[in-house]
């Protein structure tokens, strides 16, 4: 299930993936997922949010996120 998506860098967006517990009704986040300016999810999953983020600032830089 996809949680919230979060702004990042030139239009990018990070969006939560998980699981619902059924006990709480809240999101138990496993991963995070990148989509493009474009709107397509890009390659790879990213176990916390500030990899997703550097991620996408190397993909801005030209550095090795940039695919």
């Amino acid at each position: 299930m996809i949680g919230n998506g979060f702004a990042w860098g030139n239009g990018y967006t990070i969006m939560e993936e998980g699981e619902l517990d059924r006990d709480t009704w809240q999101l138990r986040v496993s991963h995070y997922l990148v989509a493009g300016p474009d709107g397509r999810p890009l390659p790879g999953r990213f176990a916390s949010l500030e990899a997703a983020k550097a991620f996408i600032d190397g993909r801005e830089e030209g550095g090795p996120g940039n695919l």
